[in-house]
């Protein structure tokens, strides 16, 4: 689960909070899990179709998950609405997954069911428009790389850390022109399978038409093994501490990209684990935040972001542009040293529970927004964990033990595989 929290005041702890009763449907059929998510007061109704398979299961060709979910969208399209570009594209590519999103209200039921089911079928689309797409994923690639060059920094670090160019570690730029439409079909008839896919249905329906619904179009697949996350596997040496110096003008600054690799062992409660997850990484952001941004005078822009894989692997990544007169060199050590002090540093139970607030707040305003809520029923399942609503985690958050918090913040702080890019600014190109 990613996490992208930002500080909320603590009155939206009182904001009513709409039903969203998760509901495993009992008769799934070839899917490897469905769910229906009845809301109260909605008018319309959201199916998620949730591919388990991203950017991450790519075996070697960058961009070729991205490609394929164009390709399976607008084919969706053309079967059901006859047009391929009859609308904006209802999906997205992340790392573990490829997520299709089909809104309608009761009366247009089966018309989002046929292009939810659509999507699993092989593409078909004539061969032209199948390669003018790939034009289409180059434009939309390029834009996002000139718009946040610290992604490509981002990156480099990444493969520095993994070792590789592929799987955890990707180059969606460089095999851009490597995308063909035969690599995308082959990814589709791979990865796009009932049982490597799970279907959430929310809003203005109930458990007994979700069923309907479900047999009426998933009802003839079968039951398969589901596709196997071969990246879960690809992890860093274990003493690796990389250091790589580059001279770039691709950047406006100097800038220090770092990526650091840990595990968190027990997995006895996975979904318990992640809401002890949202707290711990909420309190070692704000911990370095202070000393390098706010109090050291080290960073005058300082982001950090923190992954957490089903298995327990938890990729946390920060990007640092220093103050004048702070060397990259400097900025390393300092990051690096900040890390450490929290082996030393008291975690007070004020400071745990002030995160634990501020993380219980911003996960019950979520009820509050259509787009927020339905990106967090597919957050969890994109790791083929069972989705929950915003209120549960919101309990589950509130109830995280605070020894399994501390035991993430320590296994972040402890000496763990760790790869660093310091970028200087080559003014002379």
């Amino acid at each position: 689960m990613n996490i992208f929290f930002l500080s909320l005041s603590f009155f939206l702890l009182t904001f009513p909070v709409s039903a969203q009763k998760v509901i495993p449907l009992k008769n799934i059929h070839g899917l490897y899990n469905a769910y229906v998510i009845p809301i109260d007061d909605q008018a319309r109704i959201d199916i998620q179709l949730i591919i388990l398979s991203g950017s991450y299961d790519e075996d070697d060709i960058s961009g070729i998950a991205h490609y394929t979910e164009h390709l399976a969208a607008l084919s969706s399209d053309a079967a059901v609405l006859q047009e391929p570009r009859q609308r904006d594209l209802n999906a997205f590519t992340s790392q573990v997954s490829t997520v299709y999103t089909n809104t309608g209200t009761e009366s247009e039921l089966d018309r989002i069911m046929k292009l939810t089911r659509a999507v699993l079928d092989t593409p078909q689309l004539t061969q032209s428009f199948k390669e003018s797409e790939i034009d289409i994923v180059k434009r939309e690639v390029y834009y996002k790389e000139r718009n946040a060059p610290t992604r490509w920094l981002n990156r480099l670090a990444l493969q520095k850390l993994y070792n590789s160019k592929s799987g955890r570690a990707e180059t969606p730029v460089e095999d851009l022109n490597k995308l063909t439409v035969e690599r995308a079909i082959k990814f589709h008839n791979k990865h796009y399978k009932p049982s490597n896919s799970m279907l959430i249905i929310s809003g203005n329906i109930n458990e007994k038409l979700a069923q309907k619904k479900v047999s009426e179009y998933f009802g003839s697949t079968q039951k398969t093994k589901r596709v196997k996350d071969v990246w879960l596997n690809q992890r860093p040496n274990k003493n690796l501490n990389s250091v790589t110096k580059i001279s770039t003008n691709r950047l406006l600054n100097n800038q220090l990209s770092f990526a650091k690799f840990f595990r968190f062992a027990d997995l006895s409660d996975i979904l318990g684990m992640q809401a002890s997850f949202f707290i711990a990484s909420d309190i070692y952001n704000s911990h370095l935040n202070d000393i390098l941004y706010l109090d050291g005078n080290i960073a005058q822009s300082f982001s950090q972001s923190s992954y957490i894989a089903i298995n327990g692997d938890i990729e946390y990544t920060a990007s640092l542009i220093p103050f004048e007169g702070v060397t990259l060199d400097q900025a390393h050590k300092e990051l690096k040293n900040a890390i450490k002090s929290l082996r030393d540093k008291s975690i007070t139970k004020k400071e745990i529970e002030i995160a634990r607030a501020k993380n219980v707040a911003y996960a019950k305003s979520l009820s509050q927004s259509p787009r927020a809520y339905l990106d967090f029923f597919q957050n969890l399942g994109s790791d083929g964990l069972p989705p929950v609503s915003p209120k549960e985690f919101a309990k589950m958050i509130a109830d995280a033990p605070i020894k399994d918090i501390l035991k993430i913040i320590t296994a972040f702080s402890s000496d763990s595989p760790n790869a660093a890019i310091l970028a200087k600014l080559d003014v002379e190109r």
